[in-house]
This record gives C-alpha cells, sequence and structure tokens, in this order.
C-alpha cells in the first residue's frame, strides 16, 4: 500500500500503514508553533494555536501527531533555527560524514544531497571529505548556507524540485535526512524523490530521528511539537522504506538531540544488513515496545513532572527569587506552554548572541529572549536550563562566562542543580 502524503489537520489514520486503529497516549492541550516566535507587536494581537495530541498506532507501532500543521507555515521563510549554532551540535552533525566514510565505500568527489539542509553544517562534513555536496532547504537560512560554499537549493523537497536535481547533477551516492522523516507532511513525495535521485547500486539514505524509546524512557515529552509528526521505533522505519523498495542495512543509537536512531538504507538488494539491525529490533520488542501496556502510564508520568516543576518554581518566585530561562531550542516552547511556566514565573530567556530569536517572545507565553550578556550581568538566583539536553555543556559555559547561580534542570525529573 501507497503511503499517502498527510495532508493539514487532523490525524484519522496512521500516517505509514494507514491503520485507523490509533489512540490517544499524551495530551499537552494546545501550542503555537515552536519556532514562529513573536514580535512585541505581536503579542497583542490574537494568535494561532493548535492542538498537540500524541498518539500510538497499534499495527505498526508509530507515535504520531494528531494534528497536522502545513508545512509552509511551521518552515516559514524567516524560521529562526540554526543547527550550526553551537559547537557541539555542530560535532553531532558531523558526525554523520564520519559514519559514511567509516563504513561504506564510494566512488571519486561522490554527490551527498541532504534534504532540509538548513545552514549546511551536516554538509560541511562532507565537505572536508572531498565529496560534492547538494543541500534542499526551504527557508531563508539557505542564504547562509550559500554563503559558507554550500549549494543548497532554496524549495521545498518536491516534484519540481526532484526534477531540477536530475537535471542538473548525477546521481547521489549519499542522501541524507536529520528528522525529515519526522517533519515534512509528504511523506510519499519525499520516499519517491530520494529512491529516484539515488544511486540504485552504491547509493545510501541514511536518516536520522528523535527515538521514540528515549522519548518515553527519559519523559522527553517536550520534543513534542508540531514540527515533529512522527516519532519512530526501528520497526515502522523499515516498514515505510520497505513500501518503497529500500532495504535497511544499518542502524546506531546516536546521542543527537538527546537521544536519535541513524537508519541506512540501500536500493542494493545484495548488501547484508549489519547485526545492529536486528539486536535493536530483538531489544524494541523484549522492553516492551510493541505492547499497548508500555504506553499506559505515560501520560500520568508527564502529568506529575508538570505539576512538579511548576510548585519548584512558584516556591522559588514567591521567595523573590529571580528566574530565568536559558536557551530557546523547539522543545522549550512545548515544555513552558504545558507546564504553564509563563512571564509570570521567568524573567526573561537568555540565548547567545548570535541567535536568530534574541528581541523576539515565546509564542503561547510570551517571554522575551534576550542576549545572555544581560543574565551575567544581572546575576538571577535560578536559571531554567531549557537546552535541559546539552545541559553539562549549557551549565559549563555559562559558568566560566561568570554565572554564579544555581540551574534548573526540568527533566527528565525536576531538580537543582549547584
Amino acid at each position: 500500500m501507497t503511503i499517502l502524503d498527510a495532508k493539514p489537520g487532523i490525524i484519522q489514520k496512521c500516517q505509514i500503514c494507514n491503520s485507523k486503529n490509533i489512540y490517544e497516549i499524551l495530551d499537552l492541550g494546545h501550542s503555537g508553533l515552536c519556532d514562529s516566535l513573536l514580535t512585541k507587536k505581536d503579542i497583542n494581537s490574537p494568535e494561532k494555536s493548535y492542538p498537540l495530541k500524541l498518539l500510538r498506532c497499534k499495527k505498526c507501532h508509530l507515535l504520531q501527531l494528531n494534528f497536522v500543521v502545513d508545512n509552509k507555515e511551521v518552515f516559514h521563510l524567516d524560521y529562526p533555527y540554526k543547527s550550526g549554532i553551537t559547537k557541539t551540535l555542530k560535532d553531532l552533525l558531523h558526525s554523520t560524514s564520519r559514519y559514511c566514510v567509516n563504513n561504506f565505500k564510494f566512488s571519486h568527489k561522490p554527490l551527498v544531497i541532504d534534504i532540509g539542509s538548513n545552514d549546511g553544517t551536516l554538509l560541511e562534513g562532507f565537505k572536508k571529505h572531498d565529496f560534492k555536496v547538494l543541500g534542499v532547504e526551504p527557508t531563508n537560512i539557505a542564504k547562509l548556507a550559500n554563503k559558507k560554499g554550500i549549494k543548497t537549493i532554496q524549495k521545498y523537497f518536491d516534484k519540481s524540485t526532484e526534477n531540477y536535481i536530475k537535471k542538473n547533477f548525477k546521481k547521489a551516492e549519499i542522501i541524507t535526512g536529520t528528522n525529515i522523516f519526522a517533519h515534512i507532511n509528504k511523506l510519499n513525495t519525499l520516499m519517491k524523490g530520494v529512491k529516484n535521485l539515488l544511486d540504485s547500486k552504491n547509493g545510501i539514505f541514511v536518516t536520522e530521528s528523535h527515538y521514540a524509546v528515549n522519548i518515553l524512557d527519559e519523559m522527553q515529552f517536550d520534543s513534542i511539537y508540531h514540527e515533529h509528526l512522527r516519532f519512530y521505533l526501528l520497526k515502522p522505519i523499515i516498514l515505510l522504506l520497505k513500501k518503497y523498495g529500500f532495504k535497511v542495512i544499518d542502524a546506531v543509537k546516536i546521542p543527537n538531540y538527546a537521544g536519535s536512531i541513524r537508519v541506512t538504507a540501500t536500493l542494493n538488494k545484495n548488501i547484508k544488513p549489519k547485526p545492529s539491525v536486528l539486536k535493536i529490533l530483538n531489544e524494541e520488542k523484549r522492553r516492551g515496545f510493541y505492547n499497548s501496556k508500555k504506553y499506559d502510564q505515560y501520560g500520568r508520568k508527564v502529568e506529575k513532572i508538570k505539576k512538579d516543576l511548576n510548585r519548584m518554581l512558584w516556591k522559588m518566585k514567591l521567595k523573590n527569587k529571580r528566574i530565568v530561562g536559558v536557551g530557546c531550542p523547539g522543545r522549550s516552547i512545548t515544555l513552558l506552554a504545558y507546564c504553564n511556566i509563563t512571564n509570570q514565573l521567568i524573567d526573561y530567556i537568555a540565548e547567545q548572541n548570535s541567535s536568530l530569536k534574541l528581541n523576539m517572545f515565546t509564542p503561547t507565553t510570551h517571554i522575551k529572549v534576550i542576549d545572555e550578556k544581560y543574565m551575567i550581568k544581572k546575576q538571577p538566583d535560578y536559571a531554567l536550563v531549557l537546552s535541559w539536553h546539552y545541559g553539562k555543556n549549557v551549565m559549563n559555559n555559562l559558568k566560566k562566562k561568570g554565572f554564579k547561580g544555581k540551574f534548573i534542570m526540568p527533566l527528565p525529573k525536576p531538580r537543582i542543580v549547584n
């Protein structure tokens, strides 16, 4: 059965297997789009928000949102996320090229295409290995990549983009996508395009997606937002790729974005899968991730975190303690909105001075994002680490810059860190 491109609106059936046997495991209320920050003028106007529920398919075990927002609204021209904003993330993205070079053989100067290439950070890693690189990125971030010498097509990945690449470039030996399986609503268009652009003999398709095991084990409900339409175990990824003639030949757990799974597939049926594929599948089954009981208590556990964190912050506030946020990743918008953390609780959010989010306000909760230098100067009592998934690095960097207060880690369990 062919996968249908998901249309904006309420999801009625599974986005991969088309089963109607889907049910809710978590309700996070309503929220604005995580990377559609507001101007001062915007916060006095009516604001768009969308339902945010997590569903599970009993047939293929895919976790997915209940509502699809049009990709053109989510990934708008002024989309502010830059993948190369921190050294930590740069290193993680460059690990993709190291993985490919160390595990597979390619021709001289092969072509690599990265779909959803952002500022070109991932492709920089391949360029160092003398690969020809091409990015596809619909937002204005593409301009930053082109300035760095990373050839990037500023378009959505659709049939017209596929045809342009076919006409002007050779077949790709590597096509990569970090979180495109989560982000893109037109999966059918994506998979057909990848199949048509990839070298059928030597080519590999490498995807990296948030791993559903980490979402559940580590209570990472904050990574559930409207950009992320799906959260994967390995099993549904294999099912998805198989529908388009791909064979999964490797699977690796990686630390990116607090826990992801890197899956490599090929159109060449003669290549044998590495033992890692069966190992991860067996582990998922053994730990009960294909059983509905595994998901029964997730919503209650998330609700307890909300209450505990909110209570902790209000106790501090009632003692006249000054609290600020640190970092404004996409996941912070879900955490703030669901836990009712507004500008009544935290004074502002501190970001690096290279961030495109400075002087903007968070959707739903209306907290201003400002340069972290102001935080170092004013020395608040507590810093709520919204980029908690890079917590050690964030805390070490701020200590080096002179912050003397205490840190609050919101997940997986709210706690104070001296």
